[in-house]
């Protein structure tokens, strides 16, 4: 049964905010810079970023100190990055003791008219850790209390530093939500995963989760989808029988965006891999009921969207072996912990995890479009080609480039989280 509606606080700093003109950008708008991060887990992924990036957008590397400033220099020199110039700009290092890699799901920037940015600052639950902890030590509220308290809460105030750093307006929002879930056209409509959504504000109604979200700038209509990726699960956790993944739970970064105000890309399963994998027929059961709603709907003047397919790699998938005593900061570290009772998982036991792998998790970048390569990762070329060309005809005249994502897809990560878009 879901809380009251008054039970769930509804900011309404809005109206000062939309009678200034701010409003929601779509990524295939003008940039005037992207901003990075960078982390040495994940080093080749930042470095083919840049690279790719540079040459068409302003960068700006948020990092923890002089140190990993330092750190990321050297990094980028040795690849040959040039950090003296992108975009006609020197690359930029912002000193920030709160630095997150997957700066998308920190923030979510606006524009006013005259070019003036502004910053979203949505409720942070460290991925909707106290809804993972509730599901998994179910009908025990005090472990439930515990693991909830593990989380780390302290990147609650990223959204404001970035606004200072930026110079931006702060706008707030009770709606716990990361930025990789949030897909706007830029002309009022959103398109939002429903599951994804309760997972990050459990008990709150559709309705009141609706009635908040069109309170943010410039926002007049929502579209909902029932459901993402069947790869992107809740942090941990089971897809079906032995496979498992470490996901997000399902940010439209992963299975749906827009090329234009009117043209939305959707993850689409290859039909080879449906008939041969089980994740990938869970996967294409969710995307004929995205594409079924998609289909129907239209955009805030009445007007139907255009849906194209985009191929999914092939399933990208590796052996991990339960353990107790897993260091369980690494993606590969499993352990019985992570289940519920019920599922019955035992140390020793061989599972297989899934990567959270799509073409659709890509950077859009005024000449550039970056996408994630599955070529090294068992997909093959000539699907690859055909990806390539559906974002060629949907984005006509940039310059698309690969880039093997794989560390972050094994965290439910990709491209797209490792990077904020600044109109």
């Amino acid at each position: 049964m879901g809380v009251p509606a008054d039970a769930f606080e509804i900011d309404d700093p809005q109206r000062e905010a939309v009678a200034e003109g701010f409003r929601f950008f779509g990524e295939f708008e003008p940039l005037s810079a992207v901003w990075l991060s960078y982390d040495a887990g994940h080093a080749a992924m930042s470095l083919g970023l840049a690279a790719a990036l540079g040459p068409h957008v302003a960068l700006r590397f948020v990092v923890g100190d002089a140190q990993a400033e330092a750190e990321a220099r050297r990094a980028l020199a040795a690849q040959g990055v040039s950090l003296g110039m992108a975009h006609g700009k020197a690359v930029q290092f912002v000193h920030e003791p709160l630095a997150s890699y997957f700066l998308r799901d920190m923030a979510v920037f606006t524009r006013a008219g005259e070019g003036r940015p502004g910053v979203v600052d949505f409720r942070w639950t460290q991925y909707g850790v106290p809804a993972w902890c509730a599901r998994r030590w179910r009908g025990d509220p005090g472990v439930i209390a515990s693991c909830s308290a593990n989380a780390d809460y302290s990147r609650e105030e990223l959204a404001q530093a970035l606004a200072r750093h930026a110079g931006a307006r702060l706008h707030r929002s009770s709606v716990a939500l990361e930025g990789g879930g949030f897909e706007t056209n830029g002309r009022g409509l959103l398109i939002a995963n429903e599951a994804y959504l309760r997972s990050r504000n459990p008990g709150v109604p559709r309705a009141v989760l609706e009635s908040a979200l069109l309170r943010l700038p410039g926002l007049r209509k929502i579209i909902w989808l029932p459901e993402g990726l069947a790869e992107d699960p809740h942090l941990r956790a089971t897809i079906a029988g032995p496979y498992v993944a470490w996901g997000t739970g399902g940010h439209t970064d992963l299975f749906v965006r827009f090329a234009d105000a009117r043209t939305v890309l959707l993850a689409w399963p290859d039909e080879a891999d449906v008939a041969a994998h089980p994740v990938a027929r869970l996967t294409r059961a969710r995307m004929q009921r995205n594409l079924a709603i998609l289909a129907r709907a239209t955009d805030t003047e009445g007007r139907p969207l255009k849906v194209v397919k985009v191929p999914m790699p092939r399933p990208v998938q590796r052996r991990v072996v339960l353990s107790a005593q897993a260091d369980t900061s690494l993606s590969e570290g499993w352990a019985p912990e992570f289940f519920r009772p019920e599922e019955r998982r035992e140390p020793g036991q061989v599972l297989v995890q899934m990567a959270s792998a799509s073409y659709l998790n890509f950077v859009p970048a005024n000449g550039a479009l970056v996408l994630p390569d599955y070529e090294p990762h068992g997909t093959p070329r000539a699907r690859q080609s055909t990806v390539r060309r559906i974002f060629e005809r949907a984005f006509p005249g940039r310059e698309v480039r690969f880039v093997d994502a794989i560390t972050a897809n094994w965290v439910g990560g990709g491209l797209h989280c490792a990077t904020l878009s600044q109109p």
